[in-house]
C-alpha cells in the first residue's frame, strides 16, 4: 500500500512562520530587557524568592525595559481597532468613526447621590459670592454624547441619564443659582454642522464660540458696564490635523491615518487683544472684572478668546486640565489674588457628565469656599 504524504498549505506554512517570528522576537526582547542594568540590580536572595518580591520586582523591570515595548502595544492597539472596532476601556466607537468617551456613557450606582451633594456645593458658592458681591454663573455642558447620540453605536444616549441636563438646569434655577443653558446653543445647526470634535472629547472651535457667545450674554445681563478692551479672532493654522485626547487614549497618536480613526481637520482660531490695557497673568493682582473656572473645555478650542470678543473685556482663565469638577474653583478662591482684588463675576465651566461621578475627597471635605 502506497502512503500519501500530504503537503503543508500555505495557510499552515504562513501559520508557522508566524509562530517562529512572534518567538522569535519574544525571545530577542527577552534577553536585551534582561541585559538592563534596572533588571541587573535586583537583589536576588532566596528570602525575596520565597517572598514573591523578587518575581514581582523582575516581572515590572522586564516589561519596563522590553524594546520597542511601545510600538507593539500601538500596533496591537490598531489590530484590535482594525478588526473587532475596539477601543479600550475609556472610549467607544460609534458611527462613522465619532469616538466617544466611556465617562459619558457608564452607570454610576448613586449617581443620583452624587449630583445632589455637587448641587449643593455650588448653591453654597453662589450664595458665599453673593455676600462678596460677586455674581456665579454656571456654565453647563451637554455631553458629546447626548450632543451627537445618532452617531452613538447604538443611536441612543443613555437612558439613566436622559433627565440629567434638565435635572441641573431645574435645580440650579430653584437655588437662585445663575446657569447658562448651553444644550439649547449647541443644537441649532448640529445636525448639519458638528459642533464637538469626532475624535474628541471637547467642543469644536464652532461650538466653543457658540457657547461663549451665550456665556457673555448671560454675563452682559447682570453684569452691565464692563471695562472696555478690544480683542479680534484671526485664523493663523490650518486647516491641520488635530489627533483628539479620545485618540490618544486607544493608544494610536503615533499610528498612520490608515491604522486609526481619521482626525478631525480644523484652521487653529486665536483671539488676541487689539487695545492698549494691560495684560494679566495667572492669579496677578491686576484687577480683573471676570474670571473664568472650570476643566479642559475652556482651555480647549479658543472657547476662552472668544468669550473675551465676545463681552468685549478681559477674562482670566483659571480653569484646569484635569481638574475635575471642583479643583480650579479651590485653587482660585483660596489664592491671596482673589481676596484682594475680587472680580464682579466668576464663571464656573462644568460639564455634566460630572455631576453623576463619585464624589472625590476633596468633594467630600467640602474644601470649596
Amino acid at each position: 500500500m502506497t502512503t500519501l504524504t500530504k503537503r503543508p498549505t500555505v495557510e499552515e506554512w504562513l501559520a508557522t512562520a508566524t509562530m517562529i517570528g512572534v518567538m522569535l522576537i519574544g525571545f530577542w526582547q527577552a534577553t536585551v530587557s534582561l541585559n538592563s542594568p534596572a533588571v541587573k540590580e535586583i537583589s536576588v536572595t532566596l528570602s525575596s524568592f520565597r517572598e514573591g518580591s523578587l518575581t514581582g520586582s523582575l516581572s515590572n523591570q522586564l516589561d519596563k525595559n522590553l524594546p520597542i515595548r511601545s510600538e507593539l502595544i500601538a500596533w496591537a492597539n490598531t489590530g484590535r481597532y482594525l478588526l473587532i472596532q475596539g477601543a479600550g476601556d475609556q472610549v467607544r466607537v460609534g458611527k462613522d468613526n465619532w469616538l466617544f468617551s466611556v465617562e459619558e456613557l457608564q452607570y454610576f450606582k448613586d449617581a443620583q447621590a452624587h449630583q445632589v451633594a455637587r448641587l449643593a456645593i455650588l448653591k453654597r458658592a453662589s450664595e458665599a459670592l453673593e455676600g462678596e458681591d460677586i455674581k456665579l454663573i454656571v456654565a453647563l455642558v451637554p455631553d458629546k454624547a447626548r450632543m451627537n447620540e445618532r452617531q452613538l453605536s447604538n443611536g441612543t444616549y443613555p437612558i439613566w441619564y436622559s433627565r440629567r441636563y434638565d435635572e441641573i438646569i431645574k435645580n440650579l434655577n430653584e437655588s437662585s443659582v445663575a446657569v447658562v443653558d448651553l444644550q439649547s446653543a449647541l443644537t441649532s445647526d448640529a445636525k448639519t454642522r458638528p459642533l464637538y470634535y469626532r475624535t474628541d472629547t471637547h467642543w469644536n472651535q464652532a461650538g466653543a464660540q457658540r457657547a461663549a457667545d451665550a456665556v457673555a450674554k448671560r454675563i452682559i445681563s447682570i453684569a452691565a458696564e464692563l471695562p472696555a478692551n478690544g480683542f479680534m479672532t484671526k485664523s493663523y493654522e490650518g486647516p491641520i490635523q488635530k489627533s483628539g485626547d479620545l485618540i490618544r487614549m486607544m493608544g494610536l497618536e503615533k499610528m498612520p491615518d490608515w491604522a486609526r480613526p481619521q482626525p478631525d481637520v480644523e484652521v487653529t482660531e486665536r483671539t488676541i487683544k487689539s487695545g492698549s490695557a494691560p495684560t494679566a497673568g495667572l492669579f496677578d493682582a491686576v484687577s480683573i472684572p471676570v474670571v473664568l473656572l472650570g476643566t479642559s473645555y475652556s482651555l480647549r478650542a479658543n472657547f476662552h478668546g472668544y468669550l473675551q470678543e465676545a463681552l468685549g473685556t478681559e477674562v482670566l482663565n483659571v480653569a484646569r486640565d484635569g481638574g475635575g469638577f471642583i479643583q480650579s474653583a479651590k485653587d482660585y478662591l483660596a489664592d491671596e489674588s482673589f481676596k484682594t482684588s475680587k472680580p464682579r463675576v466668576i464663571v464656573w465651566e462644568i460639564p455634566e457628565r460630572m455631576f453623576s461621578a463619585p464624589l472625590t475627597d476633596l468633594e467630600k471635605k467640602d474644601l470649596l469656599l
